[in-house]
C-alpha cells in the first residue's frame, strides 16, 4: 500500500473530494483531512521547544559548551571514519 499527500486549493477542494469518492469502491482505504497544517507542525515544533526549555531551567538536561562540543563532535567522526574506514 502507499500513501499519497496532496496540497488542494480551497477553491478546487470540493470538486477534488467528488473525484476522489467517485473513484472505484475499495481503490482508496482512507481519506484524512488536515486544515491548515502549517498551524499544526507550528504548534508541534513550539511544545517540542517549550519542553526543552523546560528541562534546562530545571537542571535535567546537560549543556556543552563550544568546546565541548566540538571535541566530542571531532572525536564522534575520528570514531566514524575508523569503523568504515575499510568499507
Amino acid at each position: 500500500m502507499k500513501t499519497i499527500q496532496l496540497q488542494v486549493e480551497d477553491d478546487n477542494y470540493e470538486s477534488f473530494l467528488t473525484i476522489i469518492k467517485s473513484l472505484k469502491k475499495g481503490m482508496i482505504k482512507n481519506i484524512a483531512v488536515k486544515e491548515d497544517c502549517l498551524v499544526d507542525d507550528f504548534e508541534q515544533t513550539k511544545n517540542y521547544f517549550h519542553k526543552c526549555l523546560e528541562n534546562i531551567e530545571k537542571g535535567d538536561t546537560q549543556l556543552l559548551s563550544q568546546e565541548q562540543y566540538t571535541n566530542q563532535m571531532n572525536n564522534f567522526k575520528k570514531n566514524l571514519k575508523s569503523k568504515y574506514a575499510n568499507n
